[in-house]
């Protein structure tokens, strides 16, 4: 009798004992089978804008393999859809044969492929239309960043918030520097050449030579940020600006945008295409 009167008396404190029991293990094991969300080595973020061209003549692309990441953008020239296409011959012959290779000990010589392959991709589909591109790529591997242009599309780095550039680029300016600082030039016509607003190289044409390889890879630390852009970015922003936007705690997306939306904010009237990719590194 005073087994069951126990029973009627706690019995029911025990089912709920039991009940918070079990599901207090069902929870426990719930979040035991969640993986914690890893952040990716390196992070991309992509956007571009017409600005007032009616064509678009900008094109990018990124990919990644086992063997890295690779960020191109191009900034075709040219007239009609010229420049278009050239621009997107180069993006695709760049993604194909990076996706296709072992760049193991052979980066320089992929550089050198690619940019001579999209060259003459450029003068064959073309058929004698005059078009071409100003190209540049950041390749990230192994926490080192290896870059190559040709044409005035500018790649920088971001670090300790301060926006330093990587590559020198093929404008009339840059060309005009080299001169006068080997001697070939005089001032008087390194200002001349300066002040002319154009680049000095580009892929789609006979001849095409001097391509821009970083003589060494850049050691990379977690936090740094690459922006691979367009001249549409750069003469419309100070590099202030830019730096300014980039040191925003953001995603790498939402930078790209919010530098295209600024982009569009600005009140100018004979806007370029815009173009960019925003590049984090966090470390192996």
């Amino acid at each position: 009798m005073d087994v069951l009167k126990w029973i009627v008396l706690y019995g029911q404190y025990v089912v709920i004992a039991l009940g918070v029991l079990l599901v207090g293990l069902m929870i426990y094991r719930y979040y035991l089978s969640i993986e914690p969300k890893k952040i990716p080595v390196i992070e991309i973020g992509e956007e571009n804008a017409i600005g007032s061209r009616e064509t678009q003549e900008d094109a990018g692309g990124a990919t990644e393999t086992e063997w890295g990441t690779l960020a191109v953008v191009a900034d075709g020239l040219g007239k009609g859809h010229a420049g278009k296409n050239a621009a997107l011959i180069a993006v695709r012959t760049f993604l194909r044969l990076f996706i296709s290779q072992d760049l193991t000990e052979n980066v320089k010589y992929f550089f050198n492929q690619a940019f001579t392959q999209s060259n003459r991709e450029i003068l064959e589909r073309l058929q004698g239309a005059r078009g071409g591109t100003a190209v540049a790529a950041a390749l990230i591997n192994c926490g080192s960043l290896y870059y190559a242009s040709v044409g005035d599309v500018k790649i920088a780095l971001l670090r300790d918030k301060e926006l330093v550039p990587v590559n020198e680029g093929h404008t009339m300016k840059s060309a005009a520097v080299k001169g006068f600082s080997s001697g070939l030039l005089s001032r008087e016509q390194a200002l001349a050449i300066s002040q002319t607003d154009r680049q000095s190289n580009f892929v789609g044409r006979d001849g095409f030579k001097n391509i821009e390889i970083g003589k060494e890879p850049i050691s990379l630390f977690p936090g740094d940020i690459i922006i691979v852009m367009t001249d549409g970015i750069y003469k419309c922003f100070s590099w202030v600006e830019l730096e300014s936007i980039l040191n925003r705690p953001k995603s790498p997306q939402h930078l790209a945008e919010e530098i295209i939306d600024e982009f569009k904010q600005k009140p100018v009237q004979d806007k370029d295409n815009a173009s960019l990719f925003v590049l984090r590194y966090n470390g192996v």
